[in-house]
């Protein structure tokens, strides 16, 4: 059985999303394509625009097979943690046999030199990358830098701080060597670019949905039914929903509890606290404390780790993922549910009440979903709970039902 896996977030699916599925298939020669997707909170860290279970079944639609959650500890972290987290629980599935990712074309060529680079770390490398944070910048950018500078390829640094190219570079040298690598090439808008277009990135189908130009948000996705439907209904999360909340949570803070929070470092929590006192909104408290030295993600994820409690002890405990949790899957899927049931070393959870409620990750899943349903405008949806009300997606293609 050949399973070709994506760690995506799918925020929200778009037609490249639908497209990379399909060549990811085809190119793995794969029986099933398994989603390993955030649940509540994105790399970033901010909380997706729409709740994991949609987001899931317009994966089904696209192309998956089987959607596993990736846990909060994992899916809202810097990239090195967000690739390694994923990796490890893909590795535990034990029926995994590709690992499919984007890549920018510039980047293609070079990112196997770079890993090597990288794993190798040789004292040059050292050198250049203490030289480059002594100048103040940020640990990506100086580390991109070294390899370029051991690996002797021009250019290399620009080439793979591209978004896709940077997290492409984090799975290789996370995967272990019973699982191959499959890179894209991604066609269409960069991951940042807002611009309109069929091949939108995520980031231009949130801003027109924001603006309300469903035209639009609705040519870039494959589903636009199931994406507008729930617009309509109010089923999404404003990025600023739990502004109140997390300054509420900054004032009432101290430097030294501030400073417990995993990323919070080199008097990072002096900074935000000052800037609490005196900013509107949650992008004024980070711009006023951003830097060179300090991206827009890196605070954006300190924000989500201050709003959930995520310390620095906490995330030191818990390095690799401890379940799998199905948020969906094709009902053909059952010959890969049955082979990840024989041979994972992990529980696989289908069922999350029946999962224990203690286990730390979990708890902190749940948790991450809770704030998710707190920022919904539909008031039907803020319960608190959802994960256990809500039953994994089980999708029925035409083909099966005729069958």
């Amino acid at each position: 059985m050949r399973v070709c896996a994506v760690i995506c977030e799918y925020n929200p699916f778009h037609n490249g999303h639908a497209r990379h599925l399909a060549l990811a298939r085809e190119k793995s020669s794969a029986d099933f394509m398994l989603c390993l997707m955030s649940g509540a909170l994105t790399q970033r860290g901010a909380f997706a625009r729409h709740d994991k279970w949609l987001r899931a079944r317009t994966a089904l639609l696209g192309g998956a097979d089987l959607v596993l959650e990736l846990p909060c500890r994992f899916a809202c972290a810097p990239a090195p943690d967000f690739a390694s987290g994923g990796v490890a629980l893909l590795r535990a599935l034990n029926v995994v046999t590709h690992l499919s990712f984007g890549c920018e074309a510039q980047s293609m060529d070079v990112l196997f030199a770079a890993r090597d680079a990288l794993r190798d770390e040789s004292p040059a490398f050292q050198s250049v990358l203490k030289d480059a944070l002594d100048r103040g910048l940020p640990y990506p950018r100086a580390r991109a830098l070294a390899a370029e500078s051991a690996s002797g390829l021009s250019g290399l640094a620009e080439q793979i701080a591209l978004p896709n190219a940077a997290l492409a570079l984090e799975y290789l040298q996370a995967l272990p060597d019973g699982i191959s690598a499959v890179p894209i090439l991604r066609e269409g808008c960069g991951y940042h670019d807002s611009s309109p277009s069929p091949l939108a990135s995520a980031t231009g189908v949130r801003a027109a949905l924001t603006m309300g130009d469903v035209q639009t948000a609705g040519a870039a996705v494959p589903f636009p039914e199931e994406l507008l439907s729930a617009e309509r209904r109010g089923e999404f999360h404003s990025e600023d929903a739990l502004t109140q909340a997390l300054f509420y949570r900054l004032r009432t803070m101290d430097a030294a509890s501030l400073r417990e929070i995993v990323g919070m470092d080199e008097g990072l929590e002096y900074r935000f606290l000052r800037a609490a006192q005196t900013a509107a909104s949650r992008e004024e408290l980070i711009a006023a404390i951003k830097s060179k030295r300090y991206t827009h993600a890196r605070l954006s994820r300190l924000c989500a780790h201050i709003l959930l409690g995520v310390s620095r002890d906490f995330a030191a405990a818990h390095r690799t993922p401890t379940y799998a949790r199905v948020l969906g899957f094709r009902k053909n899927a059952a010959p890969l549910l049955h082979a990840i049931k024989v041979h994972t070393s992990i529980p696989l959870v289908t069922k999350a009440a029946a999962f224990d409620r203690a286990d730390p990750l979990f708890s902190l899943d749940i948790r991450a979903q809770d704030l998710w349903s707190l920022g919904v405008s539909n008031p039907a949806l803020r319960a608190c709970g959802r994960d256990f009300t809500t039953s994994p997606i089980i999708l029925i293609v035409k083909s099966e039902r005729k069958a």
